[in-house]
């Protein structure tokens, strides 16, 4: 199945981004579940993907961490080291949860991203101006999506899909910039 995205288009939605919203398993780490014998389970987070909610929000985009998972320590140690607050876990669903956070914020359909992997995330991709799917989304996703990243989720698709969204708006060069001048951690 071929999904063509037309750019352009994808590119002007972005440029109205307020608020970018995702999953946390499947598009902030990889499809996978690491398990010990006793239940525990680990996520693994790609290091750049930090990076790119961090531009966000240094870019005056809000970041929302929508989850349908209960909580678990990774996902909340994650949010807290990158100083979020729009963090929800247990989320049964997303739409109703972004048109909440679209009121509490004053925005509309149009100001609000949003990038997802599974079936789940699919509602939500609806109510978004600007929604995205991550390379190994699930077929229905990357149908619904106005862009589909190149990389996989947990593997830079929040990093790549950050420097689409400032590169549409103009600011990239001088974050860059900003970046290059004081270090990032």
């Amino acid at each position: 199945m071929a999904f063509e995205k037309n750019v352009n288009d994808a590119t002007e939605r972005a440029k109205k981004i307020k608020l970018f919203a995702h999953d946390i398993h499947g598009v902030l780490t990889p499809n996978q579940i690491y398990c010990d014998v006793e239940g525990n389970r680990r996520y693994a987070f790609w290091h750049m993907d930090g990076f790119g909610d961090l531009s966000f929000t240094a870019n005056d985009i809000k970041v929302a961490f929508l989850d349908t998972t209960s909580i678990d320590g990774e996902g909340l140690f994650r949010a807290k080291e990158l100083k979020l607050d729009k963090l929800y876990y247990a989320v049964t669903n997303k739409a109703a949860k972004i048109e909440e956070l679209k009121q509490e914020l004053g925005l509309t359909d149009e100001q609000v991203g949003y990038i997802g992997c599974e079936l789940t995330d699919l509602p939500a991709m609806k109510k978004a101006g600007f929604a995205v799917a991550v390379a190994d989304a699930h077929d229905e996703v990357k149908e619904a999506a106005h862009y589909i990243t190149n990389a996989p989720g947990g593997r830079g698709a929040i990093r790549e899909i950050c420097e689409f969204v400032l590169r549409g708006m103009g600011k990239w060069d001088e974050w860059v910039v900003k970046v290059t001048k004081m270090g990032y951690k």
